[in-house]
């Protein structure tokens, strides 16, 4: 069921327009302590927080997958299913329809004169009639004061397209899927669309970056070592409001091989030692034979 975003989240549509991917390797994580593997579909940090789900660790090798049809009950984000797996120096994170922000640009009133010019809009002509600079209501953020040139849109038409029939949610994500096995991984993603509009992911592996908006930042496929030789990938993180709320989707960690356990060794049989060579053993005693021989004369 999708829920409706509280309104102390509403503001971030209006700073979402243009927003950052950026493929990315981390630098290694100073941490002496051995961690394991282990995997979460979802967590998020701020005015909403999400505790990791669901969420699978593997201390023994031994593999553990959990899974999860729904998310906690939160206002910022839902998602039909999500499965974490993680076992010896491997892991996986699958989720499927994830929407962040639903419903967010059907609550935003729009000014009366606004509607009206969009209303009354020319059939042709209308792309070059530029946007006007009308302030929208603060909601609590700790943003600044935003107006309607922060819209995701190029001319009139596409503002009043976004205002007049608004998309169902900010960010909507058919699938997504994470693995990383020793030190490298993969992250494969659906479908995205940011406030209706189809958005295409870099291709590349590392060092792709699209033009952005300083409030709102997507990162993709972020991958760091960490200093007890584990791994971690992450799919998508989402930040919101600059930092106000930090959205995590996919992460999985591969830990250093679990130790296999010593085999026990079998006891063995004494031997006898051999003969030395220069002391061959002792003839056996004959055995006298009685016999009679024919006498002659």
């Amino acid at each position: 069921m999708r829920r409706q975003l509280a309104p102390t989240v509403l503001t971030v549509a209006a700073v979402a327009g243009v927003v950052t991917f950026s493929l990315v390797a981390s630098a290694p994580v100073g941490n002496a302590a051995a961690r394991p593997s282990s995997a979460y579909a979802v967590s998020a940090e701020g005015q909403v927080p999400i505790a990791r789900t669901p969420y699978a660790e593997s201390l023994d090798g031994m593999r553990q997958t959990t899974s999860a049809l729904e998310l906690p009950k939160n206002p910022l984000i839902s998602v039909r299913a999500g499965t974490a797996t993680a076992g010896n120096d491997s892991a996986s994170v699958e989720l499927f329809d994830i929407v962040i922000g639903p419903e967010i640009l059907s609550q935003v009133t729009i000014p009366p004169e606004l509607k009206q010019t969009c209303s009354t809009l020319p059939t042709t002509g209308a792309d070059d009639l530029p946007i006007p600079d009308l302030p929208l209501p603060d909601l609590g953020l700790p943003l600044p004061q935003l107006s309607t040139k922060d819209l995701p849109v190029k001319n009139l038409p596409d503002l009043c397209n976004l205002l007049l029939t608004p998309p169902k949610s900010l960010l909507a994500i058919d699938s997504l899927s994470v693995w990383c096995s020793g030190d490298q991984g993969g992250v494969d993603i659906g479908s995205l669309t940011l406030l209706g509009q189809t958005v295409k992911l870099p291709s590349t592996k590392q060092g792709a970056t699209l033009p952005a908006a300083p409030l709102a930042t997507i990162k993709v496929n972020a991958q760091g070592k960490h200093s007890d030789g584990s791994f971690t990938i992450t799919g998508l993180t989402i930040d919101l409001g600059g930092g106000t709320e930090v959205i995590t989707l996919a992460s999985a960690t591969c830990a250093t091989p679990a130790a296999k356990p010593t085999p026990t060794p079998k006891p063995t049989q004494p031997q006898v030692p051999a003969p030395p060579l220069d002391h061959p053993p002792a003839a056996p005693v004959p055995t006298p034979v009685k016999t009679h021989q024919p006498v002659t004369g």
